[in-house]
């Protein structure tokens, strides 16, 4: 008897067979991947390993690792590989399968993106100041990496109010549909 998470796995290894990444087969492990990608060594699963779990069907690792949440999204692992297999957006595309069901390995995860995507569906736009109070507040750690703060208000890198984007209802109806 196949089971609901079973069939939520079949369907996203089906779907970037057929629609993301259907050259992922066409991967040889030369680790190209890998070794440009900036996180990797955070990762439960280096991309060249994500690619090998999808290969053999083993969505649900993917899904319940730390990988595919941590993962910047730079691209450089798509990049760099010979085979031209779009690592990033295969990683991407299981990121927002597993954020639909609520799969979340590490529950601060979710968190962060909750508290990211209200600021912006508020403001338009991200406020670094706001979201990093909201997640130190919501964590319990008030004062955590307030030794950072001075430098960076020196150097005048973040606002301290936030900035709105004129349209931003537009941006609102977008995230509270997708949350």
């Amino acid at each position: 008897m196949t089971t609901k998470i079973d069939k939520s796995t079949d369907r996203i290894k089906n779907d970037i067979l057929q629609y993301i990444e259907p050259k992922i087969y066409n991967c040889y492990q030369c680790g190209k991947c890998t070794s440009s990608c900036p996180l990797s060594d955070v990762f439960e699963y280096k991309p060249n390993q994500i690619i090998r779990l999808i290969q053999s069907g083993n969505i649900d690792a993917i899904v319940n690792s730390n990988s595919i949440f941590l993962c910047l999204s730079c691209s450089i692992c798509s990049n760099r590989c010979p085979q031209d297999i779009h690592i990033a957006t295969t990683i991407n595309f299981i990121r927002n399968e597993a954020w639909k069901s609520k799969r979340f390995k590490i529950k601060s995860i979710a968190r962060f993106y909750r508290e990211f995507l209200r600021i912006v569906g508020i403001t338009g736009r991200i406020f670094e100041p706001g979201l990093l109070l909201r997640l130190n507040l919501l964590n319990g750690r008030f004062f955590n990496d307030m030794d950072l703060v001075l430098g960076i208000l020196k150097k005048r890198k973040i606002r301290l109010l936030p900035e709105f984007v004129k349209k931003r209802k537009n941006i609102s109806k977008i995230i509270n549909n997708n949350l």
